[in-house]
């Protein structure tokens, strides 16, 4: 909002990024490129500190595109105190499309580790209809969701916590991390 009472989608000043706003992949993508063609991977003015870039993961290694989100029964990490919401959803999970559990011998219920080039979790498989492998720019990427409620002692069981996976980078502008889109691995325990 500014001070005349609107948005702006052009600013002169203010943003780091350049007048006009830009879409650019998360900066651990599958993707090369993007509306500024092939050479561009990410946003060139993102927020890195040399470590962030050292523990970046490749594609080669880390196939699958993992997102972290919230589920309905359990409000960031302080409702899992309430023992209700325990009983509705007492461990973590991680849900993978069907077709990946398929190619990689997992079945609902069995124990999987998700890694990273910066670490790993181990949870409950969730095998769903409901993650659909994309094509995206004709090729092929899996996706895994991982809920990110867990890590801290309640009175759900305790879990890992689902940031060990996701890089530090910040949005140029606003500095927000993106913790919502990172290359994984996953295999079963």
């Amino acid at each position: 909002m500014q001070s005349e009472g609107v948005a702006r989608l052009f600013s002169r000043k203010g943003l780091v990024d350049g007048p006009f706003p830009e879409h650019y992949e998360p900066t651990e993508s599958p993707i090369m490129g993007g509306a500024l063609g092939k050479t561009v991977r990410h946003n060139p003015v993102a927020r890195m500190f040399p470590d962030d870039v050292s523990r970046m993961g490749k594609p080669e290694q880390f196939p699958y595109v993992a997102t972290t989100y919230s589920v309905t029964e359990l409000f960031r990490h302080w409702t899992k105190h309430s023992r209700l919401n325990a009983i509705m959803q007492p461990e973590q999970f991680v849900e993978i499309g069907d077709r990946l559990a398929g190619k990689l011998g997992i079945a609902a219920g069995d124990m999987v580790r998700v890694s990273s080039q910066r670490g790993y979790i181990e949870a409950k498989a969730v095998v769903t209809k409901r993650l659909k492998r994309l094509n995206v720019l004709g090729q092929e990427l899996d996706q895994v969701g991982i809920p990110c409620h867990w890590g801290f002692k309640g009175a759900t069981r305790k879990g890992f916590l689902a940031n060990t996976l996701t890089p530090a980078m910040g949005d140029v502008n606003s500095q927000t991390p993106e913790f919502k889109a990172f290359l994984v691995n996953v295999e079963k325990v």
